[in-house]
């Protein structure tokens, strides 16, 4: 059956961490709005499968590559390899990382610097190989960074991880008005408590999982197709707990923090 979804213009979009979670249910929003997708992740079994289950579905092309944020040098070629085999890539999303809890004064360090490796590190190393990308193809592109909630609400649990996303947010914010002049669009996007792979291991505490990728991925899309520069999803409640919880007192914040 056809999709009553608007259908993009020719866009070929690029996801990274796309096996599952957030990523895999982008990759199935872009499909249903006719858009060409290159997807990377880790799990290359997972990528294909995903992949012939959208070509079975949708008239779009979609190719993968097996990647490892984390290795920067990998980036650019497959980025090249990907622009070649499509044509162009009009729009990419860093959307890869990982979250790792621990208990403060554990000692575990190594699991915090996992978490900035690959989340702040890994969606620099993204941005810069998509940027280059953008200026070796001509007429600018999108640049979409995946941050998180958290980085506005810190879980105590997740402090590595909320503060990666805090910083992901800074560097991108600081970085945006460059690239504007280069005709090259950037959209910070802040998704709350989803329910993917990634947070269910986490969710020992009965956080607030009250979303699901699929609904996610569409107003992520949205957002994106857009250029919105900030767009906080679900708008209902996060974007209205954002505008609320600049209301409230930091000591009640703090009491709330501590079931989180």
């Amino acid at each position: 059956m056809p999709s009553l979804l608007p259908r993009a213009e020719q866009k070929n979009i690029l996801i990274t961490g796309a096996s599952s979670g957030i990523g895999e249910a982008l990759a199935w929003a872009c499909a249903k709005r006719g858009m060409n997708l290159a997807l990377v992740a880790r799990r290359l079994d997972r990528l294909e499968n995903l992949a012939e289950r959208i070509r079975e579905r949708y008239q779009v092309q979609v190719e993968v590559a097996a990647l490892n944020i984390c290795e920067n040098e990998k980036i650019m070629p497959i980025f090249m390899g990907f622009s070649e085999l499509l044509g162009r890539i009009d729009i990419v999303v860093a959307n890869a990382g990982i979250l790792k809890s621990r208990k403060v004064g554990d000692g575990r360090i190594d699991r915090d610097a996992q978490v900035f490796e690959t989340n702040v590190l890994g969606a620099i190393a993204t941005s810069e190989s998509a940027i280059s990308l953008f200026r070796m193809q001509g007429r600018g592109g999108h640049l979409a960074v995946i941050s998180s909630y958290s980085a506005f609400m810190p879980l105590p649990s997740g402090a590595a991880y909320s503060a990666s996303k805090a910083a992901v947010s800074s560097y991108f914010n600081a970085v945006r008005a460059p690239l504007l002049r280069e005709n090259i669009s950037l959209s910070l996007i802040y998704p709350g408590f989803v329910s993917t792979d990634l947070l269910q291991g986490f969710n020992s505490h009965g956080l607030p999982i009250i979303a699901k990728a699929k609904d996610v991925a569409e107003e992520i899309l949205t957002a994106i197709l857009a250029k919105k520069k900030n767009a906080i999803v679900p708008r209902l409640p996060w974007a209205v707990l954002y505008q609320m919880q600049k209301l409230v007192p930091n000591a009640l914040l703090n009491s709330v923090q501590k079931f989180l």
